[in-house]
C-alpha cells in the first residue's frame, strides 16, 4: 500500500521527527539521531557535476549524496519547523537542556541562538492572536517563553510543570489562534497571553498536541506501562482510547481520500493506525517492523500532493498517498472475534434467563456511601435483603496501577468498604461494577450493579476541630486574597469540594457573624489547613504547602468567575530557603573570584598547573617562597572557606532543589491571582 520506502541507515529518536521546505520548494525530513546529531534528508537533491565543473562553496552545508547531518554537541530535545517572517524558507529549529538554536539549512548559518535557563522541551511555530508577527514558542522547565525572528522575547508565562508538548490553535472560535500546552504534570492549558482560557487534568504525562478541524485538538499521553490517545472538541472530551504502548507522533491527515483528514497515530509498538476524529473509530491499521519514530505530511515524490511519511527508529522511511488506504481495520479474523463475543454474551444472557433466581434480583439496588477518615477516601457499599457482595471493580485514572482495582473478599459479603488514596488534588470520576447474588446463586450467574460518581476535588481533606498547638510553621505562612464576595458563596464551595458529614455554614452570631473558618488535615501528609473568610470578602489561607495554596486559588477563582484577583502570600520555610540560596551564590562567586586572583599571581607557564594541584605553592629559584605566592596562598586558604561555608550552608538549606520547586510553586499561584 505503501508509494515508496527507503533507509536511512540512522537510528532516529521517538518523537524528534519534522519536515520543512528549507530551499523555499522541497521537502526534507528533520529528525534527531541516536548520537545527538540532527540529520537532514532531502530526496530532491540534484547529482553533483564533474569534479572539473564543481563549484566548493565552504559555507554551504556538506551533503552526502541526500543526507546531510548537523553536529549539535548536546542532546537534542526539541525539534520543530517553521517560517517567522516573509521568508519563503522554513527556519529548524532545535531545543537542548540549555538553549534553542534556529537555523537555516541552506544557507549554513544560525538565525540566532538563544540560551535559556529553564531548557526547550516543546517547540512550536505560529501565529498567535495577541501578538503581530509569528513566533516561535518554547516549552521549558516551569515556563512557556516566545521568540521572534531575531531571538528577542517578546512573552513569557509560568507554566505548572515542564512542558511536553505545544500547539498554536483557534480554541475559542474567534478567527484568532491561542497557545494550548501539556504538561508533565498531566494538565492541558488554553491561554490567550496570560488569561487561562480552559484547562484539564489528564491521567498521565501529555506528550503529543494536535489541532484538528472545529475547534477540536487531539492529545497523548504516555506512562511506564500505557498510552491514552483522545480528541478535545470544544474543551470536552469526545473521545478516548487507551493502550499498553506509548503513543509517538500524531497528524492529522486524509488517509481514505473522503475529503475528511484523519486522525494518525504512531505507537511505541511499531503499530500505525487512522481513526474517526469524530468518534474514534479505526478505519486503516497495519503493523510496522519497529517502533515509529515520527510522522510527516511532506510532498516526497514531486507529485504536487502531500503524502504521509513514516518514520520508524530504525531509519526506515514509507510513504502513503492520500486515498490510496482501503478500510482494513476490519478483517475476517476480526469479524471472528466479533461475532464470538455475542455468541457469549447470548448464550449467558440465556442461562440467566433460565436460571431459577433471575427474577430475585430485579429492582435491587446498591446503598453507597463515601466519607474521608482514617487517611483515605472510604467508598462503602452495601447490597440490599438476601443479596451478597462477591467482589467489587473500581476504575480511576490515574489512582491505580492499571487504573483499575478488584476487591474480592474471602465470602461474600452484605457491606464492603474499600479506602482510596488519591495521589493529587482535582476532580475524580469513579466507576464501580458490582457484582452480587444470593449465598446459592453460582458465580458465573450473578448480577451487576455499575455507579459512577464524581469525587470532590478536595476529597483527601479531611475538616478536624481547631487543634490545641498550631505548628509554627503553619501560623508564620499564608496567604492572602480580598475575594469581594460574601463568606455563603466560599461556604457553597466548599461543600462540592470537600467530603463533610454535614454542611459547612456562615456564623451569623459572635465576633466573627457572616464569616467562617475550617480546620483542614492533609490525609497524604497529615499537615494542618486553615482557611477563614471574614464579612469583608477577605480570605487568609493557612498552610505551608504552596501547591496545595495554588490548587486552592485555582478552584476558587474559577468557582466565582474571577478573572483577575490579587494575593499576598508568605512561606516561611520558602523564604528560608530563598535567603540560604543567596548565601550560596554569594559565597560561590566570593571563592571564584578569590580563585581568579590567586591565578593572577601563578607564572604563565604554572598557572593550568597550579589550578590542578589545588594551587599549590610556587616558589623562586631560591627556593623561597615569593611574596606574591606567600599572597597566592591567602587567597588559596580563602578559597578553600568559601568553598567549606557553601557546603555548610547546603547543608543547613536542605537542596537548593527544593528551593526551586517551591519557587515554581509560587509562580503558579502568582499566575492565577
Amino acid at each position: 500500500m505503501e508509494t515508496f520506502t527507503l533507509k536511512l541507515d540512522r537510528r532516529l529518536e521517538p518523537g524528534r521527527v519534522t519536515c520543512g521546505k528549507f530551499d523555499g520548494t522541497h521537502a526534507c525530513l528533520a529528525a534527531s539521531t541516536s548520537v545527538g546529531n540532527v540529520l537532514i534528508h532531502s530526496p530532491h537533491r540534484e547529482a553533483p557535476l564533474e569534479p572539473d565543473f564543481r563549484v566548493l562553496d565552504e559555507h554551504k552545508l556538506t551533503w552526502q549524496g541526500e543526507i546531510a547531518e548537523l553536529q549539535i554537541g548536546r542532546q537534542v530535545t526539541a525539534i520543530a519547523t517553521g517560517c517567522l517572517d516573509d521568508d519563503e524558507r522554513d527556519v529548524l529549529f532545535v531545543g537542548t537542556a540549555s538553549h534553542v538554536l534556529a537555523y537555516q539549512v541552506e544557507d549554513n548559518a544560525d538565525l540566532f541562538r538563544r540560551e535559556l535557563a529553564d531548557g526547550a522541551y516543546a517547540i512550536a511555530c505560529g501565529k498567535l492572536g495577541w501578538l503581530a508577527q509569528p513566533v516561535v514558542c518554547v516549552g521549558g522547565n516551569c515556563s512557556i517563553t516566545l521568540l521572534d525572528q531575531l531571538g528577542e522575547e517578546v512573552f513569557w508565562t509560568v507554566a505548572r510543570e515542564r512542558v511536553t508538548a505545544l500547539a498554536v490553535l483557534d480554541f475559542d472560535g474567534d478567527g484568532a489562534n491561542e497557545l494550548l500546552s501539556g504538561t508533565r504534570d498531566y494538565y492541558l492549558k488554553a491561554q490567550r497571553e496570560d488569561a487561562v482560557l480552559w484547562e484539564a487534568k489528564e491521567n498521565a504525562e501529555v506528550v503529543e498536541l494536535v489541532a484538528l478541524a472545529e475547534r477540536q485538538f487531539a492529545y497523548g499521553t504516555a506512562s511506564d506501562a500505557s498510552g491514552t490517545l483522545g480528541v478535545y472538541e470544544c474543551g470536552r472530551i469526545a473521545w478516548r482510547i487507551k493502550s499498553k504502548h506509548r503513543v509517538v507522533a500524531m497528524r492529522s491527515f486524509d488517509l481514505n481520500g473522503d475529503g475528511k483528514p484523519e486522525l494518525v497515530s504512531g505507537w511505541s509498538s511499531g503499530k500505525l493506525d487512522a481513526r474517526n476524529a469524530a468518534n474514534g473509530q479505526v478505519i486503516f491499521k497495519i503493523q510496522l517492523s519497529a517502533p515509529v519514530a515520527g510522522l510527516i505530511e511532506a510532498d516526497y515524490r514531486r507529485t504536487g500532493r502531500c503524502d504521509l511519511v513514516v518514520a520508524t527508529v530504525n531509519g526506515e522511511v514509507r510513504g502513503y498517498p492520500s486515498g490510496a488506504v482501503q478500510d482494513t481495520a476490519t478483517t475476517q479474523a476480526d469479524l471472528y472475534r466479533e461475532l464470538l463475543a455475542k455468541k457469549q454474551s447470548l448464550q449467558m444472557e440465556l442461562r440467566q434467563r433460565n436460571a431459577s433466581e433471575s427474577n430475585y434480583f430485579i429492582g435491587s439496588k446498591l446503598a453507597v456511601s463515601i466519607a474521608s477518615s482514617n487517611g483515605a477516601v472510604r467508598l462503602g457499599l452495601a447490597s440490599g435483603p438476601g443479596l451478597l457482595i462477591y467482589y467489587v471493580m473500581v476504575f480511576a485514572e490515574a489512582v491505580f496501577e492499571g487504573e483499575s482495582m478488584v476487591a474480592h473478599p474471602p465470602q461474600p459479603q452484605g457491606e464492603l468498604e474499600i479506602p482510596l488514596r488519591f495521589p493529587k488534588n482535582g476532580p475524580i470520576d469513579v466507576h464501580v461494577k458490582t457484582c452480587v447474588g444470593s449465598q446459592e446463586t453460582p458465580e458465573d450467574v450473578l448480577m451487576v450493579l455499575e455507579l459512577t460518581h464524581q469525587l470532590p476535588a478536595f476529597c483527601m481533606y479531611e475538616a478536624i476541630p481547631k487543634p490545641d498547638e498550631v505548628p509554627p510553621e503553619v501560623d508564620g505562612s499564608e496567604l492572602v486574597m480580598d475575594i469581594a464576595e460574601r463568606a455563603q458563596r466560599v461556604a457553597l464551595w466548599l461543600n462540592q469540594c470537600l467530603v463533610l458529614s454535614a454542611e459547612i455554614e456562615v456564623l451569623d452570631k459572635g465576633p466573627r457573624a457572616g464569616g467562617l473558618e475550617i480546620w483542614l488535615r492533609a490525609m497524604r501528609d497529615q499537615d494542618v489547613h486553615c482557611l477563614r473568610v471574614d464579612a469583608a470578602g477577605k480570605l487568609t489561607l493557612k498552610t505551608r504547602d504552596p501547591a496545595f495554596a495554588g490548587d486552592v486559588v485555582q478552584s476558587l477563582t474559577t468557582y466565582l468567575g474571577l478573572r483577575e484577583a490579587t494575593a499576598e502570600v508568605k512561606f516561611a520555610a520558602e523564604e528560608q530557603n530563598a535567603a540560604s540560596s543567596r548565601q550560596v551564590q554569594e559565597l560561590q562567586g566570593g571563592g571564584e573570584s578569590a580563585a581568579g586572583r590567586a591565578g593572577r599571581h601563578l607564572g604563565p607557564g604554572e598557572e593550568s598547573r597550579g589550578a590542578s594541584r589545588g594551587f599549590a605553592n610556587h616558589r623562586g629559584p631560591g627556593g623561597h617562597e615569593d611574596a606574591p605566592d606567600r599572597a597566592e596562598g591567602r587567597e588559596r586558604r580563602s578559597g578553600a572557606r568559601s568553598r567549606d561555608q557553601i557546603q555548610e550552608f547546603r547543608r543547613d538549606a536542605g537542596c537548593v532543589e527544593g528551593f526551586e520547586r517551591g519557587g515554581a510553586e509560587r509562580g503558579e499561584i502568582e499566575r492565577y491571582v
